[in-house]
């Protein structure tokens, strides 16, 4: 996971000019899976914290890129006999998006496609019976394509001091599975970003 981090940075500040503005971000996810197999699967709460680079061609108008750990995935709740059962996948990507960035007032909007590698994915199993939970934890890294592609929307509000606040909704393009029990099975990731944001320097 390091090295793909790093990886990230490196893409980031090579492939733009010494003028950007840097800043970091960070905040909470809301993951699920969409597609044709997602029925059962339900929103599961997690994190997303990197670094952002951002240079205005005017003062309406930008670009921005960034590197995000994210963790994605989704969960299911289901009754088997007696026995009360949560199944979460915790699916924890580099997210790199390249945005056009449009702001005014304070105001501003993020559009445009986002690249993913995944560093870690884990099921999670949870079983109760009774007053007794059991649970089981599986690495599943080498299940899911080690790149996924997507799309992100946002809005949000930039303060005179730096600080934002913004909401994101991150949708994925392709199948999450490459192996496993899940491969050939329709679903793709699909989630909301809620974060904080400061521009370093103010």
């Amino acid at each position: 996971m390091k090295k793909i981090l790093l990886l990230a940075l490196l893409a980031l500040v090579t492939t733009t000019g010494f003028s950007q503005t840097v800043g970091i971000k960070g905040g909470a996810t809301y993951y699920t899976f969409q597609g044709k197999a997602s029925n059962d699967y339900e929103y599961r709460l997690g994190y997303t914290a990197g670094v952002m680079l951002q240079q205005h061609i005017n003062e309406l108008i930008g670009v921005q890129m960034e590197a995000l750990y994210t963790s994605k995935g989704g969960k299911m709740e289901y009754t088997s006999g007696n026995e009360e059962v949560q199944s979460s996948q915790r699916m924890n990507y580099v997210d790199v998006p390249l945005l056009l960035h449009l702001s005014a007032s304070g105001l501003f909007i993020d559009l445009g496609p986002q690249v993913s590698f995944i560093a870690k994915a884990r099921r999670i199993r949870e079983v109760t019976s009774g007053t007794t939970t059991t649970t089981s934890k599986t690495d599943i890294t080498d299940q899911p394509y080690a790149i996924d592609f997507g799309y992100v929307a946002g809005v949000g509000y930039r303060a005179s001091n730096g600080v934002g606040l913004e909401l994101r909704y991150n949708g994925g393009l392709k199948k999450v599975d490459d192996e496993g029990p899940s491969e050939n099975i329709d679903r793709r990731n699909s989630g909301f970003n809620l974060m904080l944001s400061y521009i370093l320097g103010h």
